[in-house]
């Protein structure tokens, strides 16, 4: 008859992969078994843990065969995770600590006190005196002694309450720390039991790999632009903020992170249509309402960003078998390999873990709408030459040492490009003035005609060419009865599009200035109030 033997097995965190709501575990364990039929327990699972997910594998130089696997819940008396005994150990050596402590400041509180008695028998030390016992010259070198010895003993309890507040911070630290663990490691856990075929015996590797919940990863950026004799360059950081509250701290472990593509939609930065007309008529009001509804609110002006949520990753994806290489790309889903190991508690924090560093050449210019803000901005234009796939996140933007700001990124593919905005340039000079509105008194045809004109004054105080490219708009008429033309624009522009919008590119050397202007005209009823324009 073969032996059946129930075997306790210790197993260590090998590799976690990440997905954007989860999480694969591979933990992985060595015994030397002999011949027979083996139940080996591998306790301390999460109980986040997905039992249908779990799989076992072996290999060694024991000829096996595995049999099947079974997972139950398991109920421990005391909480057997390892980090949490050391915590208890540490918490138990600074409240001894700390009775040290309490008993020296009490000793040396009580030495304070027979000083202070000393020092204050001042009828006896008058008595000897009178009596010739004792001269002024020992009183005073007796008071002097009592002060020193007093003042060494108040210096004792500043030192000692010194190190009672350190160590109170560090016990409350341990304890927090302590609770924490506590709780994201119930006693309730679950237990695996790989029942395994031994024929002949050897050592025997095994793998349990498995999913749980409780995990989470999202993509960041940091992005930094250095100028330095009229070079630029831009260094991107591909980081990532991963979480966990799994229930098992994933300490020093191979890392890799893997999503989904997202479906993006993206609309370009640009202007909304200018329109005019007469102002709409009164809302009737209801006998039974209420109140009467809220005007809607006017639509933002210049950036439109559609956010789109990434797709779960396919459950195929679980069982693939993850390289150490840097970017792994397959179907619908891109793993990133984490290079070095990665330590992340289960306290449902974020941490950040550095995917990977590269330079990007950005192709950099000027951007303003002076109609909408007096400023022109520095636009970069950067092709993702990298192999990596840049997921939609948030990018911190930085100039040389300067924070200047947070920006969503898009997703961008090898070979993509990227456009970003990195702040206002104070040296570009813009100012956008309303410089005619002139009002033809004569009316033909019952309507009257309306001439109104904008000067935009730009100014290069760089010390270098600056190429940049000004939008602008005139009106967009909504009734038949307004009609609306630009008169005259000087320079012309590159575009004027269907919207009304004009568009104009210019390099401004050093110190150069230059000025454009443009009139459009609006003709309408006499009579007729129009909304929309400069009053």
């Amino acid at each position: 008859m073969i032996p059946l033997t129930v075997v306790p097995m210790t197993t260590s965190l090998k590799a976690v992969t990440v997905y954007p709501d989860r999480a694969r575990i591979v933990r992985q364990g060595a015994l030397h078994l002999d011949p027979g039929i083996h139940t080996l327990v591998i306790g301390e699972l999460p109980l986040q843990l997905n039992p249908d997910s779990l799989r076992a594998s072996a290999q060694g130089t024991a000829r096996a065969r595995l049999l099947g696997v079974q997972v139950q819940r398991s109920y421990y008396k005391e909480t057997p995770a390892e980090q949490v005994r050391q915590l208890e150990q540490q918490v138990e050596t600074l409240q001894d600590e700390l009775k040290k402590l309490d008993a020296r400041v009490e000793l040396t509180r009580q030495n304070r006190q027979v000083v202070d008695k000393l020092a204050g028998h001042t009828e006896l030390y008058a008595t000897a005196m009178a009596a010739g016992e004792l001269s002024v010259d020992a009183q005073l070198a007796l008071l002097d002694g009592l002060g020193a010895r007093a003042s060494q003993l108040d210096e004792v309890l500043h030192t000692l309450a010194v190190q009672r507040r350190g160590i109170e911070r560090e016990l409350q630290k341990l304890t927090k720390e302590l609770e924490q663990q506590r709780s994201v490691r119930p006693r309730e856990r679950y237990q695996a039991n790989v029942e395994v075929e031994v024929l002949q015996p050897g050592d025997l590797t095994v793998e349990l790999s498995y999913i749980t919940s409780g995990a989470h990863w999202k993509p960041c950026y940091d992005l930094r632009l250095a100028e330095a004799e009229g070079q630029s360059t831009l260094e991107l950081a591909y980081l990532a903020q991963v979480g966990q509250n799994t229930g098992e701290s994933w300490d020093q472990v191979s890392l890799s992170l893997s999503t989904a593509r997202p479906a993006l939609a993206r609309i370009l930065p640009e202007l909304d249509p200018w329109f005019i007309g007469p102002p709409p008529p009164p809302t009737p009001v209801r006998l039974a309402a209420m109140s009467a509804p809220a005007p809607q609110a006017k639509a933002r002006a210049v950036h439109i960003r559609e956010t789109v949520n990434a797709m779960d990753a396919a459950p195929q994806q679980f069982q693939a078998e993850e390289v150490t290489a840097s970017v792994d790309s397959s179907g619908a889903a891109v793993t990133y390999g984490i290079p070095v190991p990665v330590t992340i508690p289960p306290d449902g924090s974020l941490h950040k873990v550095t995917v990977a560093r590269f330079p990007l050449t950005p192709r950099l210019d000027f951007v303003s709408a002076p109609r909408l803000v007096p400023a022109a901005y520095r636009r970069a234009r950067i092709a993702n030459d990298s192999p990596y796939t840049l997921l939609p996140g948030e990018a911190n933007l930085f100039v040389g040492d300067e924070f200047i700001g947070a920006t969503p990124l898009d997703l961008t593919a090898p070979q993509g490009e990227i456009e970003l905005y990195l702040g206002s340039e104070d040296r570009l000079k813009v100012e956008r003035e309303l410089k005619r509105q002139d009002v033809d008194k004569r009316l033909i045809g019952g309507r009257r005609h309306l001439v109104i004109g904008y000067e935009i004054k730009l100014e290069n105080l760089l010390p270098f060419a600056a190429s940049l490219t000004l939008h602008d708009q005139f009106p967009v008429s909504r009734h038949e009865e307004i009609k609306v033309r630009l008169e005259s624009a000087e320079p012309k522009p590159l575009e004027a599009s269907e919207m009304n919008l004009l568009r104009w590119e210019f390099t401004l050397q050093p110190h150069e200035k230059r000025t454009i202007r443009f009139d459009f005209a609006v003709d309408s009823p006499q009579g007729m109030e129009i909304v929309g324009i400069p009053s």
